[in-house]
Parts: structure tokens; sequence; C-alpha cells
């Protein structure tokens, strides 16, 4: 069976109008019900049925209506006639059986009735699910769409059930090109009044834009706009706000979306549904946003008014004609609100005493047996119950008799799974709530205990009888388990379900119980785990199983598990795996012997670190027996050093014909570095070696296009040798890490191997190493105090230094308040003058720390730098080196490519910059050249070298060529414009002075180095603040402005700004938040703590007390009125622009002080500081954010004074929202 093939086949004579018929009114009831669909996806096919013999439906069964089924296919869905002349077997991978059906039925007038209504049903279904992800039909085509298109070609009345068809949330990205089903019919009748009502009935806008803007590739209209239609006939226009009334007064309009995991209810009452068809009447750009054009588009005139205007005078006549709301929620986002309430309610009783196992109960006791088995579960009586159950469908179970556990059940389970294989998927899901109630200490009484260094813990204190009690709910909860494990067919349950019974900090059962209960013991050994061996071969696996023959079988399958991850990449060994070796294959020597994998014929890294592992614990606990022997000779007969050495290579780019043809490692390099890692004695050294190597390493670097930054510092790379997936080098770095210890030959390679590996990066393999000993997989998480300072003191031994080792620690432990003070405290003593022995090694250790910051996490590492110069203000903090960096790589994303540069500075000289498709028609000339034409370099927007740019110069009737890139040839420019960006000057500028200044803007290192230099003038005030904001408004693209590369791990100006002093930190505020509102983002929330340095500056309070406001208010991402009042009063105060700050109060307004700054704002209060009158604010908004004032000013008493400016507004938005709150 294919992957796409339907289940449901209702079967007809093709030929016979009433077996049609019949099939149409079964295709109805299928499409009310929902059967027509499972898990998403399209479930039904209709076959051709005849003297006991079926078929499926061919192409040439549409009859006479071939050509219109050619049509519905070929229009949209891929665009293809793969189908048409074909055979369609019972192997073939298509699925077009409804359309045939449709193109069939249309032949009969007498079916036109019941076609009308399925096609109805289609649009219906549709319309309630509102998601194209559930209409699939296979993994190309939707359900429908050629059905809707069929009947409406040969009944033009019913061409608005194909607008409607297309509803909001439609992948476009999959099925764009349905697009092409509407845009057929404009192309061929015009703008016919069923054409606009088709239009009026859509209410996906991209598909009404696409009426007359079908090309994905342009912005160029193909058709005629209907708003061009209705201006060029107004006496349409009063039929057309008609049936726009008719439409709204028959059908709502269906929300794009719906927030369905909201806590409140979402308010559509602002919905503008109305506005929402007149904002596509006319083309517009598809792909691009633009407040300021948004706002020019809706003032555009139309009908003697404009736009906006005329779209709400229309939206307010409808209001008036239709009760209620103007849109809707499709039903399945109801549906989906209404189970996340269920969710709520069940998650808030989740911890409640018995309330997990009365919702499970239900579903129990419909089982065969139900009673006796809930007997077993509560007590382990009735056991032969269990004993005879065999697989049970638990999903129509639950349905039917367990209505809370069911919808339980259906909050975890994926569509294209939903069965029991999906609930044993989502065992470990489905079963929480009983988890939750049954392992919940219900009895016991948290107590409060002093300590004597006088902190605090908190105890759960349990009496001995509810001890007891806890433990036979232990019980109960396995019995339930031991009931799913039958009725889900004795399946194993997935490791996640597995390692919450065995691995938690108080597990139910050892490993080995797990698999003597939850596993076919004989049938698993037998066959291997396959979850558990997954990189293993089938033959290697037997081989292993082959070598455990003998043993217990719960044992032989522990010991598999541990080999199994052991040998899996991808999973990340840590502690745990280590204890269960020590817990299991210690225990035993003929378990710890390598023949039990040495014949597997699968040479592992996996199995080379086990053996490893195994042979560093006989040299420590001095054991010395065949058996480490064996570990020994296995280790030496298995070319490690050769893999190892070949894992890196793999990671480092080598010079082919393909790839690298004049870069990367060649067969020389490779043998060296091969004999490096290998030979007793190679000849290059360390040095020559990292030399080799590094600059062919595959980097797993922060990339923001032609920018590429170290991923940890500047001075740590990132190499994707010691990325997360695949191991990242781990094993080898822990047989390195081992073997590198022992007195045997293999130390020499090994030794010489991790010495590599730390020179490349200490810090990560300091990572691999402390991993194994973590007591958490993905954080390296050491309880025990004494088992990290003994890696750490082992790591420091093994070469890696301490300041590194310091400093890692201390990122480590950066959100562990008491730790990091601690660190901040050793920190601190690098400026100590102590002469005696452990001030100096205080000292020492502190200097060393500084070098160690160099290679963790800058963000963290300039966090820490600060912390300690704000408790210890002794201790300088010196970072000029980095914030100038930082400063540097800000003006590097932000700069604006040279064109842009060009035209800001030439100011109206220049006509024209921007894409040359869309330069306007009035400056479009005969385009030629001149003996001044540069055509001998490059010339293309910076960093985009497919991009091309063209300077044209006005001259006469024609247009110069100033400049054109070298690879574009100078006749082309006689038919077109190529792609790019176009440059028109006046004929005024002076051609030579022209060309001279675009070569020196054109080399953006050196005006990256001016910025930055100028930029740190400023801020040492050696340069006035108009000639530094002048400078960036030619040079800096602050609209979409990023203070930083978006990567946690690096430090951006966002952290800087608050480790300046006072003076460059307002001018450097001053400057970005001035140049555009975006510049806020280099505040970056931290509104709390901008007003807790100033406390702390001030001496209110103490660096203890700032440090926990700042930690608290971080994890809370919470902000004082008190903070927010200083903040705004501080930008007011260094002369951010007023304009500015009011857009800032209003994204938060859910400050009192927000609302009151702009209130104060109307008022005048502010008019004086010469930052921006409430005027100049209003013009400088666009019309959303000031239609959001109305309801700020309202809450002033004196709001009809505030709010009396906006009612002049020219926008109809902000008019209606002033009407609003005059009416309240």
């Amino acid at each position: 069976m294919n992957q796409f093939d339907k289940n449901k086949i209702i079967t007809l004579d093709i030929q016979e109008p009433q077996q049609i018929k019949a099939a149409l009114i079964q295709y109805q009831a299928m499409l009310i019900s929902g059967e027509a669909f499972k898990e998403e996806q399209f479930d039904v096919e209709f076959r051709h049925s005849n003297a006991g013999k079926v078929r499926r439906l061919q192409t040439s069964d549409a009859g006479s209506n071939f050509g219109l089924l050619k049509s519905a296919l070929i229009k949209g869905q891929g665009g293809s006639e793969r189908y048409l002349n074909e055979e369609i077997t019972d192997q073939s991978e298509v699925y077009i059986s409804e359309p045939i059906l449709f193109a069939a039925a249309l032949q009969y007038p007498e079916l036109k009735e019941t076609i009308v209504a399925t096609v109805k049903a289609i649009v219906d279904y549709s319309r309630r699910v509102n998601d194209t992800d559930e209409i699939w039909i296979d993994d190309t085509d939707v359900f429908g769409v050629e059905a809707v298109y069929m009947l409406a070609k040969t009944d033009l009345q019913y061409l608005y059930l194909l607008g409607q068809f297309f509803f909001p949330y439609w992948d476009e990205d999959h099925t764009g090109d349905c697009i092409n089903y509407l845009a057929e019919f404009l192309a061929e009748l015009g703008w016919h009044p069923e054409v606009i009502k088709a239009y009026i009935w859509c209410d996906n806008a991209s598909f009404r834009l696409g009426m007359f803007m079908n090309n994905p590739y342009s912005d160029t209209p193909t058709h005629q706009s209907l708003g061009e239609y209705l201006t060029e006939n107004p006496c349409q226009y009063g039929t057309f706000k008609q049936s726009v009334i008719e439409r709204f007064q028959a059908e709502l309009v269906l929300l794009y979306s719906y927030d369905e995991h909201s806590d409140e209810e979402e308010d559509l009452s602002g919905c503008n549904p109305v506005v929402w068809l007149y904002e596509t009447l006319f083309p517009r750009r598809r792909h691009f946003y633009d407040d300021d054009l948004e706002d020019a588009f809706m003032q555009q005139p139309f009908m003697g008014s404009t736009l906006e205007n005329e779209a709400y005078d229309l939206q307010g006549m409808v209001k008036g004609q239709v009760d209620g709301l103007l849109v809707k929620p499709a039903e399945s986002a109801l549906r989906k609100r209404a189970r996340y309430k269920a969710y709520q309610e069940r998650d808030e009783h989740r911890y409640d005493l018995n309330y997990g196992t009365e919702v499970l109960k239900p579903l129990i006791l419909a089982m065969p047996q139900g009673d006796r088995l809930w007997l077993y579960i509560e007590s382990g009586t009735e056991r032969d119950a269990l004993d005879a159950i065999n697989e049970i469908e638990l999903i129509p179970l639950a349905k039917a008799h367990a209505p809370l556990m069911f919808e339980h059940i259906d909050d975890q389970l994926c569509s294209w799974q939903y069965n029991n294989r999906g609930i044993l998927d989502e065992i470990e899901n489905i079963l929480d709530l009983a988890r939750d109630d049954l392992l919940t200490d219900h009895f016991g009484d948290e107590s409060t205990i002093e300590l004597a260094n006088g902190l605090t813990t908190t105890l759960t204190v349990t009496l001995d009888s509810d001890i007891t009690l806890l433990a036979a709910r232990r019980e109960q909860y396995l019995r339930i388990i031991d009931v799913f494990y039958r009725a889900l067919g004795k399946r194993e349950f997935n490791e996640y379900m597995m390692e919450s019974l065995t691995e938690e900090d108080e597990p139910l059962l050892s490993r080995q119980d797990y698999y003597r209960r939850y596993s076919q013991l004989d049938e698993a050994v037998i066959n291997g785990s396959v979850n558990e061996t997954t990189t293993a071969t089938t033959t290697a696996t037997n081989r292993i199983l082959s070598a455990l023959e003998g043993l217990d079988p719960a044992l032989a399958r522990d010991v598999q598990s541990i080999f199994g991850t052991f040998i899996d990449r991808d999973e990340i060994l840590y502690k745990l795996h280590f204890q269960r070796v020590d817990g299991v294959l210690r225990t035993s020597r003929e378990l710890c012997h390598p023949k039990l994998w040495a014949d597997c014929e699968l040479a592992d890294m996996g199995f080379f670190a086990l053996a490893s592992y195994q042979l560093f614990n006989d040299f420590n606990q001095r054991i010395g027996d065949d058996v480490t022997e064996a570990l020994f000779n296995f280790l030496n007969e298995q070319h490690i050093w050769q893999m190892a050495a070949a894992k890196i290579i793999r990671s480092c780019r080598v010079r082919d014909d393909h790839h690298f043809p004049n870069s990367g490692l060649v067969d020389a390099d490779i043998t060296r570095i091969k004999a490096y890692f290998t030979a007793d004695k190679p000849e290059d050294d360390q040095a020559e070696l990292l030399a080799l190597i590094t600059p062919h390493l595959y980097r797993d670097d922060v990339n923001r296009g032609e920018l590429h930054v170290n991923k940890f510092s500047e001075y740590q790379p990132g190499y994707t040798l010691f990325h997360d997936r695949d191991d990242d080098f781990q094993r080898f770095t822990l047989i390195a890490f081992w073997l590198r210890q022992l007195p045997l030959p293999l130390r020499v390679q090994a030794d010489r191997l991790w010495r590599f590996l730390i020179a490349l990066a200490p810090v990560r393999v300091a990572r691999n190493i402390m991993r194994a000993h973590s007591d958490e997989p993905w954080d390296v998480t050491i309880n025990n105090p004494l088992d990290e300072i003994d890696v750490t003191e082992r790591l420091e031994k093994a070469g890696i230094k301490s300041g590194q080792l310091n400093a890692y620690e201390m990122s480590r432990h950066f959100h562990d308040n008491k730790c990091y003070q601690q660190w901040l405290d050793a920190y601190s003593e690098i400026t100590s003058t102590a002469t005696g022995m452990f001030g100096s090694i205080d000292r020492k250790k502190a200097e060393a720390m500084c070098e160690g910051l160099k290679y963790i996490n800058e963000h963290t590492k300039i966090g820490f730098l600060h912390d300690v110069s704000l408790k210890y203000p002794e201790v300088s903090l010196d970072i000029e080196h980095d914030f100038k960096r930082a400063l540097k790589l800000m003006v590097r994303l932000n700069i604006r490519s040279w064109e842009n540069a060009l035209a800001y500075e030439y100011g109206q000289a220049c006509l024209y910059v921007g894409d040359g498709d869309d330069a306007p028609e009035n400056l479009l000339k005969p385009i030629a050249s001149d003996q001044h034409t540069v055509h001998d370099k490059p010339c293309y927007v910076d960093g985009c070298s497919w991009l091309k740019s063209t300077v044209l110069q006005q001259c006469g009737e024609q247009n110069i060529i100033l400049m054109a890139d070298h690879e574009v040839p100078l006749d082309s420019y006689q038919h077109s414009l190529p792609r790019g960006t176009l440059l028109i000057f006046n004929s005024e500028v002076e051609n030579k002075t022209l060309l001279a200044r675009i070569a020196e803007l054109q080399d953006t290192t050196a005006r990256i180095e001016h910025l930055c230099e100028q930029t740190w003038a400023y801020l040492e005030g050696e340069i006035d603040y108009d000639s530094i904001a002048n400078l960036y408004n030619a040079h800096l693209a602050m609209d979409g402005f990023r203070p930083s590369l978006d990567e946690y791990r690096l430090y951006s100006m966002n952290q800087f700004i608050w480790t300046l002093d006072k003076p460059r930190r307002n001018r450097l505020a001053k400057l970005l938040l001035n140049q555009d509102c975006h510049g806020f983002k280099v505040l970056d929330e931290n509104y709390e703590k901008c007003w807790l340095l100033h406390r702390l500056e001030q001496g209110e309070i103490d660096f203890n007390e700032y440090f926990e406001k700042v930690r608290e208010s971080q994890r809370l991402r919470e902000t004082s009125e008190e903070a927010m009042q200083f903040m705004l009063n501080w930008l007011i105060e260094i002369g951010v622009n007023l304009a500015h700050i009011t857009r800032f109060c209003i994204k938060h307004t859910q400050f009192d002080v927000c609302c009151e700054f702009i209130q104060n704002h109307a008022r005048g209060i502010y008019d004086h500081k010469d930052q921006g009158s409430f005027a100049q604010t209003l013009a400088y908004l666009y019309a959303g954010r000031r239609a959001q004032l109305p309801e700020i000013l309202s809450r002033a008493n004196d709001a009809s004074q505030l709010i009396e400016p906006l009612t002049k507004d020219k926008s109809r938005l902000v008019k209606e929202a002033v009407m609003k709150f005059m009416v309240h």
C-alpha cells in the first residue's frame, strides 16, 4: 500500500448518473461528519464498479468533460499534465478520483442540484478547518479545488464558492499555484459581476490580490485591479457596496487565526474586515510592509474621497445592517480553544489527591474484567485478570467510556499516529495525571529549618505511617503500567518511559527489573533492541547477542543496553552511563571482557571508550588480570589513532574537483596528519600541525550574511568537530584523557591527541570531560563538590590552564547566585597588594582567570567583569577593547550599502535610488554610455555580488551610464535595465567627483573604521552630537536596527551601554535612540537594571541588594513603575526625541507612568525642552500608532482637550478611534 492510498472507497458505475448521484450524496455526508478525512489527510477514493469488477477511475471517465478536467488539473497544484495520458493503476500514487467524478457528473444536468450541494459541503469543510495542513490529498495537492473550479466554469453563478474555498490560513508556499484559478476568470471575463462577487466572498487577501497580480516574481499587475475598474466605472461602485453588505448578511469573514491558548477570550471588536477588502483593491507590494507606505496607500484618492474613508464608511453601513461582530474564528479554532480550556482545568487539578486515578478509572473499568483489573491496581489481587488481557484499542474505548481520559489522550497524540502505537510513543505523557497523583507526597508537611551557618532550608516531613502509604501508591502506579503494557499488545515502551521508572532520584525499578516486567525478554534478546542499538549493524548486533548467550535474560538486555549507549553517537555520555558500567559490567570480570564485543566486526569509538574506561579503572583499582590484558590488546589492535585522525580529517575541507578545487587539505597534508596522530615519533610538532589543520577545519560560526564571527569569543572559534550533534568528539576526548594517564605505550599517542585538542579548544574539551562526571545529561551539573574539585584538578594536571578552568566553572555557575558571588570575591583579589604566600596565590589565581575569561562566552565574561567592578570599585572595568569590537560589529551589521550612502550625501541631486523595476516612468530615458563610463570593475550592492548596481546621469534626452558592473554588457542596457539597484543623478552633478566618491564609499572596510573612530571620538566628547548624527544618518540603516548578532553567547551594545560611565552612556543612548525609534532595542528591556544601577551609584542600595533585585527582575521579566519613571526621566534629560519616547510609551501602556508621559506631552509640558512638540510627534507616528492615543489620553481628567488635535487627523482609522472614546 502506498503512503497516501485511501481507505474509504466509494464504488459506483461512472457511466450511470444515478450511481454518481448516490456517490455524491454519500460524499456529502462524509464531509459533514468529517469522516472524509483521517489524521488530517483526505481519505476518500471513488472507484468504478461494473459486472463485479472494480478499478480506479481514469481521466477518460470524464467523458465529454475531459477538456474541463484537464484545465482543472493543470491550473494549479503543480500545473502538470502527468495524470492525463497514463493509466492509473493500483500501484500509481495518483489521487484524482474526486475531480474525475465531478467532471463526469457535470455531464448530466439532472445532477446539478446534487453537485452544487456537494461543492458547498466541500467549501464548508475547508472553512471549518481553515488550515491547508488539514486538507492534503498527498504531499503536494489539496482536496476539492478542482471540483469547485469545474462547477464555476460550467455555471458562473457559483464562482463565489471558489473565492470562498480559499480560506485565510492558506499555505501559499506549497500550494501557491492555486492562485491561478481565480486569476483565470478575471483574465477571461474582466471584472464581471460574478468575478467581483468571488472577490468579495474570498477571505484570503493574497488570493484577492493574486487575481490581478498573479506573477509571484513581480509586483507588477498582470490585470487591471478592481479599484482601477471601479474608478473607471463609478456607476458600478454602488452595486459593489451592496454586494459587500449582502455578503456580510449571509456570511461573516473568517479570521486568519485565533488565539487558542490565551487565558482570556480574544477581543475581536477591533477587526475591520471591510477595510481588509479595500486594502486589496489596488496593486501593492505583497512581501514588504512599511508603515509610511501603508498610510500613503490608504490615503490615496478614491471615489471623491480616500480609500480609507470609503472603507470605513462602508464598514459603518455594514455594521448598521448586521448584528454583532463581522468576523468569526474557524470552527476548528473554537474546538481547539475549548480543548485548551479543558486541558487547563485538568492541569489545575493534576496534583490533587486521587484526581489522576479518578480520571483514569472509567477507562480501566471499561476494559474486559475491568472491575477485577481495578482491584489489581488497588491491591495487587486478581492477577489472573491482568494475565487475560489481550491488546485493546484504547482510543475508541476511552472516547465511549472515559471522556476526561479521552481528552487527555487526545491532547498528547499526533493525528498521523492516532492509535495504540501513538499511545505507546506518548505513554509517559498519557499516564502523567496518574503519576502526578500517585507519586506526589500528599501527606507530608513542609518545615523550614535554620542551619548553624544562618542559612535556611525547607524539608518535607512525612510520618512513618504515611511513608508506607506512599510506597503502596508507588506500587499502584506500576500496576497501572502493567495494565497498559498488556492493553497495548506487550510492545516495548519508549526510552523516556523506561528512564522515568529507572533513572529518577528515587527509581521505582532497577533497569533489570524493568526489563523483566515490561519486555518479552526471550524475543527481545533474540531480535535485539532496535531503539538501543540503532547505530550497530545487524551482523554486529547478532555477534554481541551470541556473546551474551547463557546470561540471565534481563542482565543480557541490560548489558546490551549499555553497549548500545556507548556506540550511539547521538548519546552524550554522562555520569549515569558510567554508574551503569560500574553497577553492571564491573560486578563481574567476565562482563568486563572485550570478547563480548570484540568479534562484532564493528570498530566503534564507543567500544574504544568503554574499553579505555575499564582499563583506566583497572589501573586505579590495582587490578591486573587476563581481562586487563585483553582490554589492552583490544585497544592496541584497533587502530584507534587512525580513526581519531580520520574523524578530524572529516571535519576539514579537503581539496577536490567539485566542492574545494582551490583550497583544502591535499593528500600530502592528510598523510602528515595521520602520521602525527599515529607515529611514535612524528616529524611535525604540535605547532606545525595546528598551523596545517586550523585553517581548514569546518567552523561553527555565527553567520550574518557575509559577516562571520567566532561563536564563543574573539579568541575561541567554534569548530564543527566539537558540535553538540554526532558525539562532538566526546568519546575520543575521553579515550585520550584516560589512556594518557596509564603507563602503557598507548599513552604517547593519547597524550599527543589530548594536547592537540586542548590547544584547539580548551574549554570545550574540559566540558566534554566534565560531562562524563555530570549528574545531568545536557548541562554540566556535578552535585558533589568534592567530585567537581577532583575532576578540575585532574584537568589542570592534564594541561588545561587553571584560569581557563576557573573561568569555565564560573560560567557554569553564572545563575547560581551564591557560587557566582564567591567567584566575584575570588576575582577581586586581582588588585591585592598582599605579599604573603596566600595573598600572592589568590592574586595569581585571579590573574590567570582574567586570561581564561577570553575563552568562555563573551556575554558571560562582560557581565562578570561588570559585576566585579560594581561590587569592588577598586577593580577597574578594563573592557575598552571589547567595547570597541562590539561597536564595530554593530556598525558592520547596520551599515548602508554604498549606493544609499551616496544618495544621502547628494540629496536632491540624486533623483532616484532603489530597485530598477520601480523607477518612475518620467526618469526612464534611453540609456547610453560615453567615454566617462566606468565598466572595468565590480559594481554591486555591498555583500550581494549577484545584485548589480547601475549609476546613471541625466544628459538631455538620454541617461548616460556613469558606472556599471563589469559583468553586465553595456549593450544590454539598450533593451532593459538589469535587475538590481539603480541610481539616477541630475545633469548638474560633476561626474568625475561623483565617480571618485563612489570609489571611496565602495571601500566598506574603510567606512566602518571611520564610523567607529568618529563614534569613539563622540563618546569621548571630542566631536559634537550633530556631526556624528549626520554621519550615522548617511551611513547606518537604523530602520530595522540590530544592536547585536542575536547570539546569546556574544556580547552586544545592549550589554555594554550599562557598563559605560554616565557621560558616555548618555551620549551613546542619545545617538542611537534619536537616529530612529528602533534604536530603543539597545535598552533591551533592562529598564529595572538602569534604575537599580542609579540607586547603587547613589549609595541607596548596596551591591548585594542590587544583584538580587537585578537577577529577580530578569528572571520574572518584570519592571517596576519606579524604574520606568526613572527611565523616562533619563530619556528626557539626555535629549531623546519626544516622538521616539512617545512611540516607546505606546508600546508600554501597562505602565501608568508611560500613559502619564503621553498625557503630559499632549499638554505641552515638555515643549520647552526643544525635543519636539506633540504636533511633531503626531506627524511622526503612523496611523496605527496614532489610533492608540485616544484610549491612552481618555484616561486623563482633561481627556477632551488632549484628544482634540486627533479629531482633525487625516486618517479615518484615527478618527474612528477618537469617535469610540468620545462616545464613552
